[in-house]
Formats: C-alpha cells, structure tokens, sequence
C-alpha cells in the first residue's frame, strides 16, 4: 500500500513518517520501534548492495580454504572454519558447537544474503510484502550475526598458542575477516529508503 507523496512506512511497525533532509552520517528512525528508516550518504546508494555481494563471495573461501594451521617439529595441522565446531561436537560440547555454527557462519551468511536480495537495484515488489517480511529477517538475524566475536577468538588463540606451537594464518581466515567486515559495512549502508521502490528522500517523523 502506497502512501502519501514524502512518506516513509516503516517495514516493521508499519507506522508512517514525513520526508525530511538529513545530513551526511545522520540518520532517521521509527519513532515507534526505533527501526533506522535512512540515514545521510557518504557513499553511492549502490554501495550497500556491493558490500553485501562482495561479502557472499567471500563467504565462499572463507568456508573452503585453510583456516589455521598449527604444528610443532615439522608436524601440522590444518584447520577449517568449522573444525572447532567439529571438535566441540565430539567433546560433548554440542549445544555450544552449534551456537558457534549458527551465529558465527549460517546467520552471517543468511543476513548477507537478505542484504544482497534488498539491496539489489534490480529487484522489484510493487506490493511490498514480500520485502517487509524480508526486512523484518534481516533485522533478526542482525541481532544474532556475530562474526567479529568469531575473529576476536581466534585471534585471542592465535596468541595463546603461538608461545606453543608454530601457528600460521591460512588464506580463509583473510577471507573471513573481509567477509565480516563487508557485512558490516553493508549493515551501516541499510537503509530502507535506499530499497528498491523505497522513496529517494530520506524520512523521518517530527518529535517533540
């Protein structure tokens, strides 16, 4: 459902909001649910979509090549992105072995994937349904993805285990990191007025 011409309707609550300008790095929220509607551009409006694409295809390596690898008198071993998850599987640890897998690969994968789907300056839903109940999963699975949690670990293992044993940073983690932080920026880049079929002016409601 179309509203009138310089509003806004929140994907979430659904509640209705006046255009307003905003300033680079400004941002507008839903007076209700505190959703952020825009915020002012410091990059182009096809730079979110670019950021989370980017991202997807990093998720590639980042789950296939070489993780870590760590040996000692000329014995390594290599290590993947879920081997740790294995590990904890087979120590009994299972309930924390699949909260690593979820919120450390299938949610930031999933939110990129969303991202991507929104973002994607082709993709057209005159309805607005669908892209209201993908905007509402993209903003659970915020609140879940937590991929920069992953990468402190390690490096806090990699710390650790380097007075130990010789430890070498393999291809996939890089490619992990630049995943991680191209979700972010893609994060940062969310806006709903930047959708496809979203307004080209920023909204927000006028508060006391």
């Amino acid at each position: 459902m179309s509203g009138p011409p310089g509003s806004l309707e929140c994907p979430v609550c659904g509640l209705r909001h006046l255009a307003v300008g905003l300033a680079p790095g400004e941002k507008a929220r839903c007076t209700r649910c505190e959703t952020v509607l825009a915020r002012g551009r410091r990059l182009g409006p096809e730079a979110p979509f670019v950021f989370a694409l980017s991202g997807l295809i990093l998720a590639v390596p980042a789950c296939l090549l070489p993780f870590i690898s760590a040996g000692k008198f000329g014995d390594q071993r290599v290590s993947l992105l879920f081997t740790g998850v294995g590990a904890l599987w087979d120590n009994g640890m299972r309930a924390l072995s699949m909260l690593v897998l979820f919120c450390g690969g299938v949610v930031p994968v999933g939110l990129l994937l969303a991202l991507a789907v929104l973002l994607a300056p082709a993709w057209r839903d005159p309805s607005g349904i669908r892209r209201r109940e993908l905007t509402r999963l993209a903003t659970f699975l915020e609140r879940w993805s937590i991929p920069e949690v992953q990468v402190l670990a390690v490096l806090v293992a990699l710390f650790k285990l380097g007075k130990l044993v010789e430890v070498r940073i393999g291809p996939g983690f890089w490619c992990y990191c630049g995943m991680t932080l191209l979700l972010l920026l893609a994060l940062r880049g969310f806006e709903i007025s930047h959708l496809p079929g979203g307004k080209a002016n920023p909204a927000a409601d006028a508060p006391p």
